[in-house]
């Protein structure tokens, strides 16, 4: 078992693929101290600030990490909570790997040591071996869900095999815990979730725990009477001035602010949604960045046009679509592909989706260039 100053880091990642230019696109940890109990849990979205890869696999989509912290950015806040732990996951090699080559990127100190892989142990995937196990099966590919079944299956197998706790030193950037999690409802791709933390010093634990709650409470852009309750009494107990809850409500505000704006793009539903979260917190609309994105309406590609495809396709039926045949499809309807983007020989980028955060939208982004959905352009030449 884990001495008593470590402890375990429980942790799953989603990623943009396996490969050594791919990004961490969320993460999930579950802490468990030296006796196996829960300590803490922690997850968020990631903008891998490049393509999202396989959406259809992990279902997250770029209106989702839209607002998302990079990785840059909650590097700290991770390594805070997984180092010096014995780290556990379930198929150990890819998580590690993948952090690894995370924290390489910021010129970081990653030494895994030695974790405990649920996979080795039980012989099984996640979901059988949790009902080998009799563990609570996780929904498949949301970080935190997997990290929470793995916690399980550690503490019903109670391994014996110890371990070394691992070593993170020179991460750079300030703590921060601004987080970006995905929404409840599955089924909505407007917004997904809009959820992004203060950033705050440590020492800030009283207001850190005051924003805790509505940080859950406007998942969905309101605060209920029930959950206005629940912050009222929460800022009693904290013994929170008006002046000290006004200045968290503003953090928190021009915290959504700067997620909206880091794309150099305010679409419709992020000027929507933090409308809802102005009045939601007591703050004037009038102070809610307006709508950026009309340079980018596109109701039609027009004739001749030319266009350059960014990410991983797949129809409405989820059935995966070669690059190749998309090309084709405009080619025979009268379009010119082009392979990159540029002021004067690109027209229109088709995306998965409109916020794609490839360098591809980026660039369209930069030049006025409008970014169009994939089904848009399907619409279109298949009519």
């Amino acid at each position: 078992m884990a001495n008593k100053e470590s402890g375990f880091a429980v942790v799953d990642v989603e990623t943009t693929g396996f490969g050594k230019g791919d990004r961490v696109i969320e993460i999930g940890i579950v802490l468990l101290d030296h006796s196996l109990r829960f300590v803490d849990e922690y997850e968020t979205l990631i903008d891998p600030e490049r393509d999202l890869g396989p959406t259809h696999v992990h279902g997250i989509t770029p209106k989702m990490i839209s607002m998302a912290p990079s990785f840059s950015e909650v590097a700290p806040a991770i390594a805070n909570r997984i180092g010096d732990r014995i780290i556990v996951a379930h198929n150990l090699i890819f998580d590690e790997r993948m952090l690894g080559q995370e924290f390489g990127r910021l010129n970081s100190i990653f030494d895994p040591g030695m974790g405990i892989c649920t996979l080795k142990l039980t012989k099984q995937r996640l979901p059988a071996a949790c009902q080998m196990l009799g563990v609570e099966p996780p929904k498949h590919h949301r970080a935190l869900a997997d990290a929470r079944a793995s916690a399980g299956l550690l503490k019903a197998l109670k391994p014996q095999c110890g371990g070394e706790p691992l070593r993170l030193e020179s991460v750079p950037g300030e703590m921060s815990v601004r987080t970006h999690r995905r929404c409840a409802d599955e089924g909505t791709l407007v917004f997904d979730r809009l959820l992004s933390r203060v950033i705050y010093t440590e020492g800030d634990t009283r207001l850190l725990q005051y924003m805790d709650l509505p940080d859950w409470g406007l998942d969905d852009h309101v605060l209920t009477l029930d959950e206005r309750l629940h912050l009222n009494f929460l800022a009693e107990e904290l013994s929170l001035t008006d002046s000290e809850i006004a200045s968290a409500h503003e953090q928190y505000f021009q915290a959504m602010i700067v997620g909206a704006k880091k794309d150099g793009v305010v679409t419709r539903e992020e000027n929507a949604a933090l409308k809802r979260v102005a009045s939601a917190l007591g703050i004037e609309s009038g102070r809610v960045p307006p709508v950026t994105e009309a340079q980018c309406d596109c109701d039609a590609i027009p004739q001749g046009a030319s266009i350059c495809f960014t990410g991983s396709f797949v129809d409405s039926n989820g059935r995966k679509l070669p690059k190749a045949e998309l090309e084709k499809l405009a080619t025979d309807c009268g379009f010119s592909v082009v392979a990159n983007v540029t002021k004067s020989k690109c027209d229109i980028v088709v995306a998965v989706d409109p916020s794609s955060s490839s360098g591809k939208a980026k660039k369209a982004r930069e030049f006025g260039k409008p970014v169009i959905a994939s089904q848009q352009f399907l619409d279109q030449v298949k009519k």
